[in-house]
């Protein structure tokens, strides 16, 4: 009978060969320049990213395009971060119902640029009318006034809602010509319907003058909370 020997000592190089394998492995892996560590790192994290794809696959959502989107979220409206509250990013932007929004002045040049802070002028008889370009620039510091035409000159008109009660458009009258005679100018009231129209212009130059924008401005300021109606925001429901 035969018996069938194993030569082991040929196991051990083999081994010894696969144990050398590895390590130079690890050390190739280690000395690897860092453009070979980043694409293998990247190689590596695809297949996680394609788990996560998967869950965003259900939503309609690919995962570049979510990225895309910032902060992790899909395209759409959302809520402001914490982060973005607390930077006031938002402050100076004051919400219009047309798309049209005015900003507000900065703190620190408003002395030079506000119109309420400004002096009414005197003017002389044939002095023109104020150019088109800057009655454009001023009515966006008056926007609650409105140009129109009247006798066949431009003015500037605002309506105050008292609700129909005739003490309280007396007393608007009151308050407002008493801040247009500390300008030396005149305003012309109306008491009709539901409140007071007043209406501002320069005789002089049979229009508009700086002057009209400027007591707009002031008029603005007046507090007239106790005997006006605030006008009710519209609302439409869709």
């Amino acid at each position: 009978m035969f018996t069938a020997t194993v030569a082991t000592p040929a196991v051990a190089p083999l081994a010894r060969a696969a144990s050398a394998s590895n390590a130079r492995g690890a050390n190739a892996t280690a000395t690897a320049p860092p453009r070979i560590l980043r694409a293998a790192a990247a190689l590596k994290s695809s297949s996680s990213a394609e788990n996560r794809g998967a869950s965003l696959a259900t939503r309609g959502t690919r995962r570049e395009m979510e990225e895309l989107a910032g902060l992790g979220g899909d395209f759409g409206a959302r809520d402001a971060t914490a982060g973005e509250l607390e930077s006031n990013f938002n402050a100076k932007s004051i919400g219009e119902a047309d798309t049209e929004h005015m900003l507000q002045i900065p703190r620190k040049v408003e002395e030079f640029t506000a119109l309420h802070l400004r002096a009414c002028v005197a003017v002389e008889a044939g002095e023109p009318p104020i150019e088109e370009t800057q009655k454009l620039v001023y009515q966006k510091q008056v926007a609650d006034w409105k140009i129109r035409i009247v006798d066949a000159h431009e003015v500037l008109r605002r309506e105050f809602a008292t609700g129909g009660d005739k003490a309280k458009a007396a007393e608007v009258v009151t308050r407002l010509e008493a801040v247009a005679e500390e300008e030396a100018q005149t305003i012309a009231s109306f008491v009709e319907g539901p409140g007071v129209r007043i209406e501002l212009h320069t005789a002089a130059v049979n229009g508009l003058h700086a002057n009209d924008f400027v007591l707009a401005a002031k008029l603005d300021k007046v507090d007239l909370g106790d005997v006006t109606v605030k006008k009710k925001p519209n609302v439409f429901l869709v």
